[in-house]
């Protein structure tokens, strides 16, 4: 049997080939948008001079026909990212205005080492990609393969940056799936056949002609004996007939042949797009796996999900937002209309992914691709996760705008009490579109409830109706039932954890103490307990929890860990479910519920015991009256065992959980802990002060000045810990100041010499952050200390850029006061005035303006203050830019002028605030399309009026010869055709192809446009270029209603 392992010289071919097919074009893209900006390439391509360039390369064969198809799209725009790397090289060679510099050796040769143009690069992968091309054998020597990689390698490196580069480095190293392997072989195999068949016609084809030949001439010397009688005629047509049958079995064989190649075509070409797929996806493949298996596993479970209008409107809501939240309390369906909502956006085309940090959005990114990212437990469960929160806070910024172009959205369900925390707010972005499955308009009906009830309760759904309004968790209340219908139902859903509660008691008293003891383990361990805790070796620490959970619940120490593994296995369909050789609770409230009933039951075990992560979010040391339920509140005499705890964690590095406990919220509860903190020797305080977190890397210092503790923050300074010792994503303890608010904070620490302008890992000031979150007087204090005023986040984001974004009118004038460069841009040049007119905030663009903010300063592509105001319908902030001065007709690179876009979407308000402002109403795109012209188009009527009532030149036309009135009637926009023809519209007027109003109209089937154009007199004889009248089109298209009217308008 052959060997189905792949060979060095394979695997270096499969290597080269992804590289060729997948990075290298995206190379040359890059140098491809610089020359021919996608914005304008449309233009570009249409342009009178470079189209001809462009049939001359046509003629001459250097762009085929698909290519052809590709750069003149019969519908949408062109667009390079349709663009294979062979027709990219052709346009960059032909149709830049200054020629690149040709290599030395022309592009039909490997340029030397020392040629490092553009251009030598060019030829330098379109070198290799032919030289890949040509070997049958799908083989690569390793001599080859090393030079030819640093050559392209290198190239890309020069085209693409880099991040390219990297890639390639990757690509170069990184372990092959069986799938590249197996496109190998079928790429091979594919050629084979292809070899084969292709010689095999050549071989038929040849006989054919041959056999062809000698029965013409045997046909020519049968007529000849024509003359000889009848009887030799018949025998002569016979025997042709003869010979028709065997051509027509010879043609039959020949098409199939045929068609058999194009079908293997097909197939080669299916492969070599799977290849660029890998290559091109962002999320890894081994990722891609996993998420695959979890949408599968959402799939499964999607029958089980009963509609509400709760699931409606979120889906809805998803549809029109670009980031969406949905909160509740536990047990109402966050997760399952989450996950609902996720699978309906994967029926419309979304690549969902599931993911649980910001960095997961940021690198599987795809600008390209219409994405749904998906967080389930937003920032913390049973509270708010200071560590989440610091993960997103620095990206906040470069999330929002990665959801700016449209195709990216994130859906995210967090509890109500962690969306309710003070330290959510900022969060902006995941405040923006809110769905609260618990308020009047979301909550569950009595329709849906009973839909709920019947669908998992069946016939016992009528007994419980008196208790359907209960609880919130009534979703959830009836899927427990209906996993555990020993349970009486009505006491069930009365008191269901009354119910829970007296059936555990019940295994405890009737001496179920291993069942009690499994059920134990799990709140212990944070309801996380892996199976190979009870199979495999672990170490001392595991084992002694265990063992102290056996002997709290009455069992000998020396339990077999085996028998507590059966007692959980036998309570998978009551308490407990296995993920993943995972133990937890069904539900997180049931888990909400043990970790309560356990912290009454064995509280000083687990104090001693149990996962840090129990320990900070499950105990209080004295009741608050917002608490939640199931919040266990420790007793006096245990406080000191309590506090014993979060030292002990503290000593070995667990510094966020000592300090981000619940218990910290409360400044007394700080403070009791401060005192007995006290109590240890000078030595272990300063030990303890200079722990930094094995995670996180965070000090005591840094979270103290969260909270703005100032004796704790004082103890810390006093033991010796740095000031501008940062924890791993750059945050300070000034920086941490600087978010919360704490004013006293920030002077304490700059009294002891704090780093003012220390940035975070994406260059984040602490000015910029007391900027960001509206502190004004820390804004304050900042400055009279020196802060560096036009300090940028790395993408240029300045403090008053920030504040303008946001709003912050106070802060914008402070730090104007202070000599904030007003006019400091992003890398796309966004100014702070661009962005205030984006976000419509009047005030802050007066006070710009009152400050001599360059009133027209561009994006790089062009698009002004005035222009982006135009475009989001913001007439105040249009009035505002044109009382002072702006440039009203200052065009983008394609030459679209605010008027044009206001025109665009339909802004009537706008289009007449402009035109009194004397915008030039004809001024036209660089294609020849005018304001009149984009109305026509997208069906804008009202807009179409405003401009002709303004004289608006009713026949301007495009470069190609295309009439406001031509595209309208292509479109099929009757009522704006009516309202051209009323106003002398040149119903005749053609594109330079001599095409008509009324061809385009008959070449679509747009019967009412023909009529109204006929009833208005249109030349019924008009013809194109090629002699094509209408009716030779609609005949042509078998439009057989155009022909009708046509005749009755003859």
């Amino acid at each position: 049997m052959a060997s189905n392992a792949v060979s060095q010289e394979e695997e270096n071919y499969v290597r080269m080939a992804l590289l060729l097919t997948g990075i290298s074009p995206r190379a040359v893209r890059v140098l491809f948008d610089k020359e021919f900006p996608p914005a304008s390439l449309s233009f570009t391509v249409n342009d009178k001079i470079k189209k001809k360039k462009l049939n001359d390369l046509r003629g001459r064969r250097v762009i085929n026909q698909a290519q052809w198809d590709i750069l003149f799209p019969s519908s949408g725009i062109t667009d390079s990212k349709t663009f294979d790397l062979t027709l990219m090289i052709a346009l960059l060679r032909s149709l830049r205005t200054v020629p690149l510099v040709l290599p030395v050796n022309g592009y039909d040769n490997l340029p030397v080492t020392t040629e490092t143009t553009p251009a030598s690069d060019l030829a330098r992968i379109k070198h290799y990609r032919n030289l890949l091309a040509h070997l049958h054998d799908g083989k690569v020597d390793c001599t080859l393969f090393t030079t030819a990689w640093k050559d392209i390698s290198d190239a890309v490196l020069r085209l693409g940056g880099n991040a390219m580069k990297q890639e390639c480095d990757q690509l170069m190293t990184k372990p092959l799936d069986m799938s590249s392997q197996e496109i190998l072989r079928d790429l091979k195999q594919a050629k084979v056949e292809i070899e084969s068949i292709k010689k095999t016609l050549d071989t038929e084809v040849k006989q054919d002609i041959k056999k062809i030949k000698l029965d013409h001439a045997k046909s020519k010397k049968d007529m000849k004996v024509l003359t000889f009688g009848h009887a030799n005629l018949k025998r002569s047509h016979n025997l042709l007939q003869h010979k028709e049958n065997i051509s027509n079995r010879e043609a039959k064989r020949f098409k199939k042949d045929v068609n058999r190649l194009e079908l293997d075509q097909i197939k080669t070409k299916e492969d070599v797009k799977k290849l660029t797929s890998i290559s091109e996806d962002p999320v890894p493949w081994n990722r891609r796996v996993l998420i695959s298996k979890l949408l599968d596993e959402w799939q499964k479970n999607a029958d089980n999900f009963v509609k509400t209008r709760a699931a409606k409107c979120v889906l809805k809501g998803v549809k029109e937002n670009s980031c969406l939240t949905i909160t509740a309390s536990s047990g109402v369906g966050k997760t399952s209309t989450l996950r609902h909502v996720a699978l309906q956006m994967k029926e419309e085309g979304y690549d969902i992914l599931p993911v649980t940090n910001p960095n997961d959005i940021i690198q599987f990114y795809n600008p390209n691709q219409k994405t749904l990212f998906v967080i389930d437990d937003f920032c913390g469960t049973y509270s708010i996760n200071q560590s989440d929160l610091g993960n997103w806070e620095p990206v906040m910024e470069q999330i929002k705008i990665l959801i700016e172009n449209k195709l990216t959205k994130i859906i995210v369900a967090c509890r109500l009490q962690v969306y309710q925390d003070e330290k959510f707010e900022s969060l902006s972005i995941f405040r923006t579109s809110v769905y609260n499955l618990l308020s009047e308009d979301l909550c569950l009906i009595q329709k849906e409830k009973t839909s709920i009830a019947e669908f998992y309760l069946e016939t016992k759904a009528s007994e419980i109706i008196q208790y359907y309004d209960l609880y919130d968790c009534f979703p959830l209340l009836c899927k427990l039932y209906s996993e555990n219908r020993d349970l009486d139902i009505t006491d069930f859903f009365k008191n269901p954890f009354s119910v829970y509660e007296t059936e555990i008691d019940k295994l405890y008293k009737k001496g179920h103490n291993t069942k009690y003891c499994a059920m134990a383990l799990c709140v212990m361990f944070n309801n996380n307990l892996k199976k190979e805790m009870f199979s495999e070796e672990i170490d001392v620490e595991t084992r002694m929890k265990i063992e102290k959970t056996c002997e709290a619940c009455r069992l000998d120490r020396g339990t077999s860990r085996i028998v507590l593994l059966d007692e959980l296995n036998s309570l998978e369909h009551t308490f407990i479910k296995k993920e993943q050789d995972v133990f937890k609770t069904k539900h997180e409230k049931l888990f909400d519920f043990l970790a309560y009933y356990f912290g009454q039951k064995i509280i000083q075990c687990l104090i001693r015991n149990a996962h840090p992560a129990v320990i900070m979010q499950r105990f209080l040391l004295e009741r608050k009256d917002d608490m939640d339920q199931f919040i266990t509140i420790v007793p006096l005499k245990y406080h000191e065992t309590y506090l014993k705890r979060l030292i002990d964690d503290w000593s070995i590095d667990k510094v966020d959980y000592v300090f981000r406990n619940i218990n910290f919220k409360i400044q007394e509860l700080r403070h009791k802990f401060l005192c007995y903190l006290k109590t240890f020797e000078i030595l272990f305080q300063r030990l303890l002060a200079l722990k930094i977190d094995i995670n996180s890397k965070d000090t005591a210092l840094i979270l103290c000045c969260y909270y703005g503790d100032i004796p704790f923050i004082h103890w810390c300074i006093n033991h010796g810990v740095c000031v501008n010792l940062c924890n791993c994503r750059g945050w300070s303890p000034l920086h941490a100041a600087a978010i919360a608010g704490h004013i006293e904070t920030v002077k304490i620490l700059l009294d002891n010499k704090s780093d003012i302008n220390k940035c975070l890992d994406n260059g984040g000031s602490p000015l910029y952050i007391a900027c960001q979150n509206n502190h004004k007087e820390i804004v304050k204090v900042l400055l009279e200390n020196k802060a560096d005023i036009n300090k940028c986040l790395d993408n240029g984001v300045s403090p008053l850029f920030i504040a303008c974004q946001i709003n912050h009118k106070e802060i914008v004038k402070v730090l104007l006061d202070n000599k904030a460069d007003i006019n400091k841009c992003l890398d796309n040049g966004g100014s702070p005035l661009h962005i205030a007119c984006q976000n419509n905030h009047k005030e802050i663009v007066k006070v710009l303006l009152d400050n001599k903010a360059d009133i027209n300063k561009c994006l790089d592509n062009g698009v002004s203050p005035l222009y982006i105001a135009c475009q989001n319908n913001h007439k105040e902030i249009v009035k505002v830019l044109l009382d002072n001065k702006a440039d009203i007709n200052k065009c983008m690179d394609d030459g679209r002028s605010p008027l044009h876009i206001a025109c665009q979407n339909n802004h009537k308000e706008i289009v007449k605030v402009l035109l009194d402002n004397k915008a030039d109403i004809n001024k036209c795109m660089d294609d020849g399309r005018s304001p009149l012209y984009i109305a026509c188009h997208n069906d804008h009527k009202e807009i179409v009026k405003v401009l002709l009532d303004n004289k608006a030149d009713i026949n301007k036309c495009m470069d190609d010869g295309r009439s406001p009135l031509y595209i309208a009637c292509q479109n099929n926009h009757k009522e704006t055709v009516k309202v051209l023809l009323d106003n002398k519209a040149d119903i005749n007027k053609c594109k330079d192809n001599g095409a008509s109003p009324l061809h385009i109209a008959c070449y679509n089937n747009h019967i009412e446009i023909v009529k109204v154009l006929l009833d208005n007199k249109a030349d019924i004889n008009k013809c194109k270029d090629n002699g094509a009248s209408p009716l030779h089109i609609a005949c042509q298209n078998n439009h057989k209603e155009i022909v009708k009217v046509y005749w009755t308008n003859g």
